[in-house]
């Protein structure tokens, strides 16, 4: 069957080897699987540990250190159950730990050795001891509790299995043991199940067991069910079952049948047996995996046979429970997790097609909500209601698979049948059936409830409603409303009706609750229909709503103004001026428009709100002239006046204008103060020249603490123009504007606007008033202490006409002032820039050589060197040998930079920077001549370093080592194997080695100085090396020699590290064949075996090819191979040897015993006949019989045929060639086995031609068999019916017709009357009247007699007359 429809469909979920578990570890004893969460490995090399593969992410293994006889992981937690022995007892330790939080969860020491435990619920551990089952919960601190004593059929059984029912309340525990002593290789199973209410136990025959459930029609409580399926054998006869029956059957209430099947074993499997058993509950199945991988499948309920395939070709140990997808998890011993899960599009068609179960098919599509049988539902359906069996139909229709017929249209129906008097309508049997099995769709809850409305019987709604027995929708809301608004609402609410649910609060004056609701179901309603519904009838719910709007998370959804404008529509001016007072609370400008129009519509409707809220001062963003005129036109003068400051500046100009007394003006000023703009007003003093009228007030400001730049720009302006200490204000006040007072000062007073300007780094306006008033010793200082590149690139620009005045005023005063070395390095700087590299070198030999402040200024010196390196190299060399105190290792870098090498290396001399000095030599210089001199000269292993790597480099490879150990530097170690080894200078190699490993312990360095030794033929240094501590990777090293045919050193390390396989090997190459047959012994891998036999055959080695070959001939798949190798070489005799040696092997197999017999056949013919007779129940027959039938061995060829029991064949071949295969004896006992009938009658032929003497004998043999007609056919066609003379007397007593008339026909020819007339009298099945008529002329009377005779038992008498 294709894989796509087969019912059960499988998969490969996860190889254990691919996530890095050894093949050995893959048995029963190191690998558990509880569960379909996690699988956990338990590994005891290359070091104890505990592997969890997590199903969830297979890939990601978590292998842990852990020593334990075994590992358990919780079914559904992290949580590990570990089981070690303590040595020298037999008592167990057993520990719970939580891997996820790292913490010991309990442990416990069992006195007696637990032999199997399971996880038997996420909670509980069973442990099974040689004598007692005990449960041990993970919570608390409880010790393990005894459940029972195991039963004497359980004694000396290996324990599979252990488990419980969902109650705790059965028990069963299974076991295995070896099979009877006429069959032992039928495992025996033994079950034992327990009552924990009635403390007893039942011991029965079984493989594997598990518990389910069921529901009985008419019982409210489900049946608890054990599964168990047994193979046994009585007196030579092999019985499966499975069985499946209640336990602790209720009285008084339906129970289970109990119901059994047969497992059928193809023959091939007839030694298999079951070792799991697995329920899906989901789909209500059985599966039954047994050993060698088969699957059985059966309906829980019926226990019919479902399917039965091979799902695996490897033998299974371990199976899990799959429970969310109704399947489970199979792990062979090849690794495979298997996953076995039902094929959900094809398990009913192939019930109702394959199985033509239709019942089944049905079932199983209600019970798993299957598809693939709607045709039959609503076939069974019709059918069902055509009979008036309406209850039956709308049972059918409430469990019909998917819910195909729980539609309108099956309501429809329902609603269609008369209603008979004193009956249950129809439509309410259906809805009835529908409760009972669960919740109503929304069509049918609506057609239900209008039933319940018409019938006035809300309370049974309020029943359905509470017990979640109808779906809820909008129409159904609708419905209910008209009778009852509560239970409407909360339809609506589960039916997530939202705006039905928002009208319904709005109706409810439930404001609050339409915000909380919305924001739940993240539903926005029409807030401002909401809002204006409201209105209408309650304003001041109206303005409580809004307020809750203005509160809402993410913000109002209607605009303030918009509400606003509502309010004012309806002239609800309180309300609308109650709900902008709170919502403007924040004061924010983004609300001035609003604080606008609340002031506005009270100070026309209610001023004395309007004055309030100004007293208030909760608002300063609305617009101040508008509400000044208003408060003017509402008699508020005092608030105008406060309201509008910003037209004070005019009114005091037009009052100085109109000459108006300063007091006068100064108290008007005075009176308003802070709302005066300061800046216009001083604009309209300034203009007029009568700054000074305003000195109290700027005082005044200033003493409030008012740090208005318009304050102090003033205020400077008259300082200065009064001449009162005006440098002290210019440079001691933070607030005022250095560019305006400067300016203000330009044509007063030149050096007080250099004052200002200086104060606030006005550059460009600095510069300027310097240049024009040629204040250049100013403009020099001010350049200097600016140290800004920008400002000294501007003043420096060859196209300012003030460059010169500048500079010199720069080096004779500004320079020579500072002591600032920072100052001095920015002018350095700018002039370099400026590439003014004469100038600056001057200047820079002025201050640093002739003894100033800065002739040992380290950034000078630096400056001076670099501005030579720049300028002028020819002086770089002079200042390398004066200076002492500048930054030589960047210098240095600076003239490798500019190509001057030479003073880059005396720089690097001077500062004793040997390696950088060095590496001017090397990289720069490229002499590697006088970098070996200088690292003679300064012996620095760092210098020496360099210079090796240099050597290395240029292929000098020798120097390089020597140079590499004068620096003791291991560090490139890797570069320098590799160029000894490019230059095949192993001896110097050697050297380095030895010292770098003196440093260093690095497995590719000590792994290397074996390969150099192994290169110079040093190998007693190789045997001393590996015997002393080392980190070398030998496995490698002798890999690597082999490969390069340095097979002497590789012996040396293969024999040290016991890599027989590879000594082996090795010693083949060597031609040491005893030796390497001694090492395969210890390999003892199939492998190796073949390499040193091959070796050895090719050597002529036979002896000692024979020692290899007998441990290769005993695995199957390698005995072709090898009797391949020696046929193709020739080596017959040889070849034949050793299979004859293999037949006493104790592993010897049928392939030994058949690949000698073709070994026989075709170069030892004398001896097969012998053979075949020896060991003819060990043979592969069918193989043989090719041989045979090549080598034309007929008769050994007949005999295997008679072996096989494959008679039709040994028939042909004795007749095709009788000459070698023909005996009489064994003929007769072939030809009457033969099936097809048609040899007997080539066999007649056969003897006919070729033993004629011999066919009565050979026809009595087959006289039950053959066509007696059809041998009497032959013998006439033949002309021999004389011959068969004796066999026709013999088989004439079945009175054929063809029998009597050849024999009668012989005694006529024979004139045998007497014998004639005896026939004529006991077999009358003959042409009667045609003999009468042959022999009613003949010459003996006698035989005229006969005739007469003949014709009086006809009835003719006148011719007998």
């Amino acid at each position: 069957m294709a894989a796509a429809s087969a019912p059960i469909a499988m998969k490969e979920a996860l190889t254990l080897p691919t996530v890095g578990i050894n093949q050995q570890f893959i048995t029963f004893t190191h690998v558990t699987m509880e569960s379909d969460k996690y699988i956990c490995v338990r590994e005891t090399s290359p070091q104890n540990s505990v592997v969890i593969i997590d199903m969830g992410m297979p890939n990601q293994p978590l292998r842990r250190p852990i020593t334990a006889d075994s590992a358990l992981m919780n079914p559904n937690s992290r949580i590990l159950a570990l089981k070690a022995q303590i040595p020298g007892t037999t008592q167990d330790h057993l520990q719970i730990f939580n891997i996820e939080l790292k913490t010991k969860i309990k442990s416990h020491q069992m006195p007696e050795q637990v032999v199997f435990w399971k996880w038997i619920t996420p909670k509980m551990l069973g442990l099974v001891t040689q004598s007692s089952v005990y449960h041990w919960s993970i919570e608390g601190d409880s010790e393990p509790v005894k459940m029972f004593d195991r039963t004497a059929n359980l004694a000396n059984n290996q324990i599979i299995n252990y488990r419980c029912d969902p109650s705790e309340k059965w028990l069963v525990l299974i076991g295995i043991a070896p099979g009877a002593p006429e069959r032992p290789q039928l495992v025996k199973g033994n079950m034992q199940l327990f009552s924990v209410d009635q403390q007893r136990s039942q011991a029965l025959e079984a493989h594997a067991a598990s518990f389910a459930s069921i529901k009985v029609a008419g019982n409210d409580k489900d049946s608890i069910l054990i599964c168990f399926a047994s193979k046994t054998t009585n007196a030579g006869q092999v019985t499966s079952k499975l069985h499946v029956i209640e336990l602790g059957a209720q009285p008084g209430k339906p129970g289970f049948s109990k119901k059994q099947a047969d497992l059928f074993f193809p023959p091939d499997f007839a030694d298999d047996f079951p070792v799991a058993m697995q329920i899906s509950h989901k789909y209500g199945l059985i599966y039954v995996i047994t050993k060698l991988g088969l699957l059985f499948v059966y309906d829980l309920e019926t226990a019919t046979a479902v399917y039965r395939n091979r799902i695996s070709p490897d033998p299974i140990f371990l199976t899990a429970e799959a429970s969310s997808i109704g399947g489970f998890y199979a792990i062979n011993r090849r690794g495979q997790v298997l996953l076995a899960t039902v094929n959900e599009a094809t398990i009913v068609p192939f019930v109702s097609g394959q199985l033509n179960n239709l019942e089944l098919a049905v079932n199983l599509a209600k019970r798993g909500n299957l598809p693939g049988a709607e045709n039959l539902v609503v076939q069974r359906f019709q059918e069902l209601f055509s009979q008036t069996k309406y209850k039956e139909a709308a049972e059918l229709a409430a469990e019909s698979p998917q819910g195909i017929l729980r539609t309108p249209e099956t309501v429809a129906k329902f609603q269609s049948v008369p209603v008979q008097a004193g009956q249950t309508p129809p439509l309410l049997q259906y809805f009835g059936t529908l409760l009972t099995k669960g919740k109503l769709n929304a069509f049918e809850s609506l057609e239900l409830s209008r039933l319940v409305v018409n019938q006035n019987k809300k309370n049974l709604l309020e029943n359905w409603l509470a017990e979640d027995k109808l779906e809820c929708s909008e129409e159904l809301g609708d419905l209910v409303k008209t009778v009852d608004n509560d239970l409407a609402l909360k339809i609506y609410i589960k039916a997530r009706a939202t705006p039905k649910v928002v009208a319904a609060f709005a109706e409810r004056r439930e404001f609050d609750k339409i915000l909380i609701y919305s924001k739940q179901v993240g539903y926005t309603p029409d807030y401002l229909f909401l809002l204006q519904t409201i209105l209408r009838s309650d304003p001041q719910g109206a303005v409580n709503f809004a307020l809750m709007m203005s509160q809402m998370e993410g913000g109002c959804p209607v605009d303030y103004n918009t509400i606003t404008d509502l309010f004012l529509q309806r002239n609800l001016i309180r309300e609308a001026t109650a709900f902008l007072l709170d919502v403007l609370k924040p004061n924010l400008p983004e609300h001035a428009f609003l604080q606008t129009k609340v002031l506005e519509i009270n100070l026309v409707t209610y001023p004395n709100v309007a004055d309030a809220i100004l007293a208030n001062g909760m608002f300063s963003h609305y617009d101040r002239p508008r509400i000044g005129q208003l408060c003017e036109k509402a008699g508020l003068y005092i608030r105008a006046l406060q309201v509008n400051p910003s037209n004070a500046p005019l009114v005091v100009g037009q009052l100085l204008d109109d000459e108006c007394p300063e007091d006068f003006i100064r108290g008007l000023i005075l009176s308003v103060r802070s709302l005066l703009p300061v800046e216009p007003l001083v604009d309209e003093c300034e203009k007029r020249n009568r700054l000074r009228l305003l000195t109290q007030f700027l005082e005044h400001l200033v003493s409030e603490g008012s740090q208005d730049v318009h304050v102090h720009n003033a205020l400077g302006k008259i300082i200065i123009d009064s001449n009162n200490n005006p440098e002290h204000f210019l440079t001691t006040n933070p607030y005022y504007d250095s560019r305006v007072v400067g300016k203000y000062c330009e044509k007063r007073d030149p050096t007080l606007a250099v004052v200002a300007y200086r104060r606030g780094q006005c550059d460009d306006e600095l510069i300027n008033v310097t240049n024009k008033n040629s204040l250049f010793k100013l403009q020099a200082r001010y350049v200097v202490e600016r140290m800004d590149s920008d400002l000294w690139e501007k003043v420096l620009l060859p196209d300012n006409e003030y460059r010169r005045q500048l500079i010199d005023q720069v080096v004779s005063t500004a320079l020579p002032e500072s002591k600032s070395p920072e100052q001095v390095s920015a002018a350095v700087k700018a002039f370099m820039t400026a590439d003014l590299p004469h100038e600056l070198i001057e200047l820079l030999e002025k201050i640093v050589l002739q003894n100033s402040a800065f002739s040992g200024n380290f950034n000078l010196q630096n400056l001076l060197i670099l501005t030579a390196i720049k300028a002028d190299a020819s002086r770089v060399m002079d200042y390398i040998n004066r200076l002492d105190n500048f930054d030589g290792p960047a210098v240095g870098e600076v003239a490798v930079e500019a190509q001057l090498y030479e003073e880059a290396f005396a720089i690097f001399k001077k500062f004793n920077l040997n390696v950088q000095a060095v590496n001017v030599l090397l990289d720069n210089i490229q002499n590697i001549d006088r970098a070996v001199e200088f690292a003679f000269r300064v012996e620095e292993e760092a210098v020496w370093s360099q210079v090796a790597k240099a050597q290395l480099r240029e292929g000098l490879v020798s120097d390089a080592i020597e140079s590499f150990i004068r620096a003791d530097d291991t560090t490139h170690f890797l570069e320098v194997i590799q160029a000894a080894e490019n230059a095949d200078v192993y001896h110097d190699l050697v050297k380095y080695l030895l010292m770098v490993r003196q440093k260093t312990k690095e497995p590719k360095v000590d792994s290397e100085l074996i390969y150099a030794y192994a290169k110079i033929d040093r190998l007693s240094e190789i045997e001393e090396f590996i015997l002393m501590p080392n980190v070398a990777n030998l496995q490698n090293v002798g890999d690597r020699l082999y490969d390069e045919a340095l097979y002497e050193a590789a012996k040396i390390i293969f024999a040290f590290i016991s890599n027989w396989a590879k000594l082996a090997v090795t010693l083949v190459k060597l031609k040491q064949f005893q030796g390497a047959v001694d090492a395969a012994r210890k390999a003892n891998s199939s492998k190796t075996w073949k390499e040193v036999c091959f070796a050895c055959v090719d050597a002529e080695e036979f002896r000692l090819a024979q020692i290899c070959g007998l441990n290769i001939i005993v695995q199957v798949d390698d005995l072709e191979e090898v009797s391949d190798y020696y046929q193709n070489r020739g080596c017959f005799n040889e070849l034949i040897s050793l299979m004859e040696s293999g037949l006493g092997l104790e592993r010897a197999h049928m392939g030994i015993f058949t690949e000698l017999g073709v070994l026989y056949a075709r170069y030892r013919p004398e001896k097969l006949m012998e053979h075949i007779k020896l060991f003819s129940t060990r043979l592969n027959i069918p193989k043989l019989i090719r041989a045979c039938d090549e080598q034309q061995h007929w008769k050994e060829l007949t005999y295997l045929y008679i072996q096989y029991d494959e008679f039709d064949n040994a028939a042909t071949t004795i007749m095709n060639h009788s000459p070698d295969a023909w005996d009489h004896m064994q003929f007769k006992d072939v030809a009457v086995k033969v099936a097809n009938v048609e040899l007997y009658y080539k066999a007649v032929h056969f003897y006919l031609q070729e033993h004629p003497d011999l066919i009565n004998d050979m026809l009595n043999v087959l006289a039950l068999r053959v066509d007696h007609t059809r041998v009497v056919d032959i013998m006439r066609k033949a002309g021999h019916l004389h011959l068969v003379k004796p066999y026709m007397v013999a088989v004439q007593s079945n009175n054929v017709s063809a029998v009597n008339e050849a024999l009668n026909e012989i005694y006529v020819e024979e004139e045998d009357y007497e014998r004639l007339r005896e026939s004529i009298d006991l077999h009358d099945n003959f042409d009667q009247i045609g003999l009468a008529q042959k022999i009613e002329k003949h010459e003996l009377l006698e035989m005229r007699r006969v005739a007469a005779y003949i014709y009086k038992k006809a009835g003719r008498w006148k011719q007998s007359a």
